[in-house]
């Protein structure tokens, strides 16, 4: 009988391919509780390392099978070649996972794959001295496979089937994942060599200053020159689920209009690490400020929120820094839709969940809580999320998403798709819904005043948010903040800081037909949403600030000639910076904006001159004017603000 088979895998080789794939396997329970933990900082997506420990741990019962079969004197190995030609291939993929996340910079990624490569030259070399030694056998006549005396009928029909069974079950399994985890590797490799990050990763203080990760922020006609003019600038925070290049083209609409702006990636999107886990929005918004001041932009500031990030530039107003904010834009922003929808469907059952935010208590310290308002919807959202976050180092998303049709500008379509193809996209996305999607809801609960929640309530309106603070701009004298003489809509208003309000007049329309809508149950839905959406609209407008402006984008533009729908933030970026700079800019007589240092320009408080601001409706169909009127001495200025219940402002 060949020499080497032995009845035991108890051999040097043995014993270190034991070794590894008990290392592999424990890694593998690690990391599945290491992802799910909480109260950490999170650099990465931890399911990639999980990925490469169960890949791992497939490859080392792989080769402790092909050795002990080899070694085996009652035993065969069935298919060879096949076990040859399958560590080859498992090699060449450890190969590519190494070289792409080499490439981008992934250590940890990077030396999981090489550890592949232990068990899966164990497989290729005893399968070719399995090989081997079964073909000096058969020269000297000794049979391929003879169960022992003492083996019975059973166990040797379960050993034939197990020789019969496992290669062909774990070879899908091992090269099925394996292929999948290189397959990201090399397309993040070749996103990291096509688009580079744009900004700069600015380090950041959480957790009360005990934890620091990196911020990204990214700037355009921002300079040496444009920081000492104290001109203000335009900080863009994007939509839930969407990087900074969602809004690259409205940054640099701004900055092709004369006016610097910031995008800043809010934890794990775009070229931000994930930061720490749970999320407290309040440590967030703080975190974006600290961003801001170590770029540096120590200019004034004008917030522009697109959706959720409107809600974030609230919360950046209560609990980071308004003093330094001069302005603010709302695009298609409501403060929570899930509850705005349920209010329009008159669900009581659900509505009764409002109770729990509106106790919460404000000047709280301690992290927000998760309040469930719909349980049975957030959790199987969040389980969505969790399980993308999950398979995202497989590639499984790179389809998803695809589909982006008018996206302006073009040339960095590639870039924006490449954001949301990554590891990390979906996490981000689990992390900020943080099992609820009210948590940013309720952190903005803590600054409500009591005469703004009895105005809202007065109003019958269940969604609660706070005025913005009287304390807004106040670092600055600005030709854009002054207190107003008359008397404001809603008296418990007391800032005066421009707040434009633009809403995709889509959201307002109520014809079933022109969404396409044919159900009449759902026609209704939709009349229902459509009334409360423009109510909301109405309420920001009347009670953020006493400087208020509501305006909706209607009818088609040279940039995407569609009519307006709710993305044209990214559609039609040109014509929007135009219309928010003309809105807050523009002269009396409607002008075009100037980027003079009398319009456009602000400088830290140091005398009591002011400016009159009016805002009212026009028939121009780009924007409402703006008039700017000096005063002198300690006279107020006058600023009106007239909301309606009817109609918009102004239409755009």
């Amino acid at each position: 009988m060949w020499y080497f088979r032995k009845h035991t895998v108890v051999s040097v080789p043995g014993l270190i391919v034991l070794a590894l794939t008990l290392s592999f396997g424990i890694a593998f329970f690690a990391y599945i509780g290491v992802a799910n933990k909480r109260s950490r900082l999170v650099k990465r997506n931890e399911f990639l390392y999980m990925w490469e420990a169960f890949i791992g741990t497939t490859l080392g019962l792989q080769a402790l099978f092909v050795v002990s079969a080899y070694r085996a004197s009652n035993r065969y190995l069935y298919w060879t070649l096949g076990w040859i030609l399958y560590g080859i291939v498992m090699c060449a993929l450890a190969l590519c996972v190494v070289g792409g996340y080499g490439a981008t910079k992934d250590a940890g990624a990077a030396i999981w794959a090489v550890l592949w490569a232990v068990p899966a030259v164990a497989i290729s070399v005893y399968a070719a001295k399995a090989r081997r030694g079964y073909a000096v056998d058969r020269v000297m006549g000794i049979p391929e496979f003879r169960p022992r005396l003492s083996d019975s009928r059973g166990s040797v029909l379960c050993m034939v089937a197990l020789d019969t069974a496992f290669p062909w079950t774990t070879w899908l399994i091992g090269v099925f994942f394996a292929l999948l985890v290189a397959i990201q590797a090399l397309a993040l490799a070749n996103d990291h060599r096509l688009y580079k990050q744009p900004g700069r990763l600015v380090p950041v203080q959480t957790n009360g200053g005990e934890d620091w990760y990196d911020m990204h922020v990214w700037c355009a006609g921002y300079d040496a020159e444009t920081q000492k003019s104290n001109r203000p600038v335009f900080v863009l925070l994007p939509d839930f689920g969407m990087p900074s290049t969602s809004m690259q083209g409205l940054m640099q609409g701004f900055a092709n209009a004369g006016h610097p702006a910031c995008i800043v990636d809010r934890p794990g999107y775009g070229w931000s690490e994930p930061g720490y886990w749970m999320q407290d929005p309040r440590d967030v918004v703080q975190s974006i400020n600290q961003a801001l001041d170590k770029y540096p932009v120590a200019n004034p500031l004008i917030l522009v929120g697109w959706g959720e990030g409107g809600v974030w530039s609230q919360l950046y107003m209560q609990a980071a820094d308004a003093t330094r904010v001069i302005g603010m834009v709302l695009l298609d922003t409501y403060p929570n839709l899930e509850i705005l929808q349920t209010f329009a469907l008159n669900r009581t059952t659900t509505l009764q969940n409002l109770r729990q935010f509106r106790s919460l208590g404000a000047s709280r310290t301690d992290p927000v809580p998760v309040v469930n308002f719909d349980r049975p919807l957030e959790r199987s959202v969040s389980r969505m999320f969790s399980d993308w976050r999950a398979v995202s180092p497989l590639a499984l998303h790179r389809a998803r998403n695809a589909e982006w049709p008018g996206f302006q500008p073009q040339t960095s379509l590639g870039m924006h798709k490449s954001r949301f193809r990554d590891n990390l996209h979906y996490q981000a996305k689990y992390f900020e819904y943080g099992g609820s999607g009210a948590r940013l809801y309720q952190s903005l609960l803590d600054y409500v005043s009591p005469s703004i929640d009895s105005v809202l309530v007065y109003h019958h309106w269940p969604l609660r948010w706070p005025a913005l603070p009287a304390t807004a701009g106040s670092a600055f004298t600005s030709s854009l903040t002054r207190r107003q003489a008359s008397a404001p809509v809603v008296t418990a208003v007391t800032s005066n800081i421009p707040v434009i309000l633009i809403a995709s007049s889509a959201q307002f329309n109520s014809d079933c037909s022109a969404h396409k809508i044919l159900d009449s149950e759902e026609c209704t839905k939709w009349q229902a949403f459509a009334w409360f959406y423009y109510r909301q609209q109405i309420e920001y407008q009347q009670t953020l600030s006493q400087n208020a402006a509501l305006l909706a984008c209607v009818g088609e533009v040279e940039e995407d000639k569609t009519e307006c729908d709710v993305d044209f933030v990214w559609r039609r970026p040109e014509w929007l910076a135009k219309v928010v700079v003309k809105q807050l800019f523009s002269q009396t007589s409607g002008t075009e904006s100037s980027s003079s240092e009398s319009s456009s320009s602000a400088k830290p408080t140091s005398s009591s001159e002011s400016a009159a601001v009016s805002v009212e409706p026009t028939g121009d169909s780009e924007s409402a004017a703006v008039s700017v009127e000096p005063t002198s001495g300690s006279e107020s200025a006058a600023t009106s603000a007239e909301p309606t219940s009817a109609e918009p402002t102004a239409s755009v």
